[in-house]
């Protein structure tokens, strides 16, 4: 919600989308079978989950054999954990992560 009350312009691009699929005005919540037809309000959920991620690592792995990931070796066994707070920030990955841009999503 804070992603969205520092960017309104999002927010009324949200607003507009869901009142188009739910009907403007109507009391009624999002069904399952709504989400499809909501690109937008999706988008903004997977970049808030990028920027704000709801625990900044995944649950730990062990690895089955000896590996190499991006030029390390990683022996059997050994206990993986990743990141996914620096994953979200990556400028490697994401153009300007450090910006809330659903739209990057829809591309």
């Amino acid at each position: 919600m804070t992603e969205l009350l520092r960017h309104p312009e999002k927010m009324t691009k949200a607003q507009t989308e869901i009142d188009k699929v739910l009907g403007k005005g109507e009391a009624r919540s999002i069904e399952e079978s709504d989400i499809s037809n909501l690109p937008y309000t999706q988008a903004i959920v997977k970049e808030t989950l990028r920027l704000h991620p709801a625990a900044p690592f995944l649950i730990p792995h062990k690895t089955e054999s000896d590996i190499h990931v991006c030029g390390y070796h990683v022996p059997k066994n050994a206990q993986v954990w990743v990141n996914v707070w620096s994953i979200g920030r990556d400028s490697g990955i994401w153009v300007n992560p450090e910006l809330f841009m659903p739209e990057r999503f829809l591309e």
